[in-house]
């Protein structure tokens, strides 16, 4: 891969004399080397800047020359700033010996003019809420800093200079609580072949809320291999990015793209985008009132196989799930899923009855129960199987008697989802082996 540039800056001063037309020239017979210059027409402003670049392909040659154009008009800062000075008319192409040749020629109006749009064209993300005070008035100042250094060094133009110090100082303070993190705790849920449920997603926090109020502050996600993407936090301080999570893929905050001294006051942010296999391990139950043995039991079963503590939910939700069908309910489970971030995967809704059955003398009584129990992946709403039990036991009273057949149920229902592989808690293969003997013994 080959790029070739070459850039000429011409500084007008005062004292000069215009410089005289080039005429296009050429020497020698057939045979002979022969050399031509453009010629450039009287009638025409003389450029005060002139680049131009050669590569395998136009949008090579494009590319560079505009990443040239950049550095030139703003400086070191701009040679990766995203930031569009030409437009596609601006350039012009020819094919020369089997590349591509990209050149622009801007006069002095021409390159003032551009100069003059910078503080429309620069990143300027939108500062308000808690930010505004501080960081708002900054980046107006830092940009007419910015555009006024450049007419100083294009064009030797006096301008005058703000103070930041003290602005930067306190912007840095009220900045410095913010970190970047990913929207799904625990990674972006995908399902049992790979396939992401939500899009990747990072949000702007301050302290246990997002960070509204920072619109427009430039993200850049980078992959182990390929093309950086550039995106932007939303009113609500998210963004959500059209990638695939994987190992190795960071979304970071895009200082580089920040006028300066913006891109020194934010704090380093960064947030992997890695992926994570759903499974049992994040559960929620819904259940009858009186059904709390039951759920006690399964809920110990579970947490001694690497399941955490059931995700309690608040019972508007679980009435509603245990009424719902088709649609409604799996809109529900998505909204569930949505709102809890990533900290629910499965939500168990269990239909559990018990009937005494006999009695032992006085006091020992045998009561029978059973257990249906339909898993529903929260993601999606759709059903990943029932699971149905009976059992019975004995106590000394009705209410024991009762509680331990539930109990045995709830164990045996926890048997079967922890066997079954479309929800059964993720495990390395050592705690899988340890698992499977831990089941084995316990049937």
């Amino acid at each position: 891969m080959r790029t070739r540039l070459a850039l000429v800056l011409l500084v007008a001063c005062a004292e000069a004399s215009p410089p005289e037309p080039t005429v296009a020239t050429s020497s020698g017979g057939e045979g002979s080397d022969a050399t031509a210059a453009v010629a450039v027409d009287p009638a025409e402003p003389t450029p005060l800047l002139a680049a131009e670049t050669r590569a395998e392909s136009a949008a090579m040659a494009e590319a560079a020359l505009r990443t040239m154009v950049r550095e030139k008009v703003l400086g070191a800062w701009g040679r990766e700033a995203p930031v569009l000075l030409l437009a596609p008319d601006a350039i012009e192409t020819e094919v020369v010996e089997g590349e591509t040749r990209a050149f622009v020629a801007l006069s002095e109006e021409a390159l003032r003019a551009l100069v003059g749009e910078l503080p429309e064209r620069l990143p300027r993300p939108t500062f308000s809420g808690p930010f505004a005070e501080v960081v708002a008035p900054l980046q107006e100042a830092a940009i007419a800093n910015f555009v006024c250094q450049r007419r100083r060094e294009l064009f030797e133009d006096e301008c005058e200079l703000t103070d930041l110090e003290e602005s930067v100082r306190l912007a840095a303070e009220a900045l410095r609580p913010l970190r970047l993190e990913p929207l799904w705790s625990g990674g972006v849920p995908v399902n049992g072949q790979g396939q992401p449920l939500r899009k990747p997603a990072v949000r702007v926090a301050l302290g246990d809320e997002s960070a509204t109020g920072l619109a427009g502050l430039p993200l850049v996600v980078t992959p182990p291999e390929g093309e950086p993407l550039r995106v932007t936090v939303g009113a609500e301080g998210l963004a959500l990015l059209n990638v695939l999570p994987g190992d190795g893929l960071v979304a970071s905050l895009d200082r580089a793209a920040l006028v300066p001294p913006l891109n020194a006051i934010f704090p380093e942010l960064r947030a992997p985008l890695q992926a994570r296999r759903t499974s049992l391990r994040r559960w929620a139950l819904v259940s009858g009132r009186d059904d709390g043995p039951f759920a006690e039991a399964l809920d110990r079963a579970l947490r001694a196989r690497g399941a955490e503590r059931r995700l309690g939910l608040a019972s508007g939700r679980g009435q509603a799930l245990k009424t719902a069908r088709g649609s409604r309910r799996a809109a529900t489970l998505r909204a569930l899923a949505n709102e809890h971030g990533g900290a629910l995967d499965v939500v168990l809704v269990a239909r559990v009855e018990s009937h005494f059955a006999s009695r032992m003398g006085s006091r020992r009584t045998w009561y029978e129960a059973e257990a249906e129990v339909e898993a529903f992946l929260a993601w999606t709403g759709e059903s990943l199987g029932t699971f149905e039990a009976q059992g019975n036991a004995n106590g000394i009273g009705d209410e024991r008697a009762e509680a331990a057949a539930r109990e045995k149920v709830a164990r045996d229902v926890a048997r079967q989802l922890i066997a079954a592989p479309v929800i059964g808690l993720s495990r390395d293969a050592t705690a899988a082996r340890a698992l499977r003997d831990e089941i084995v013994a316990a049937l």
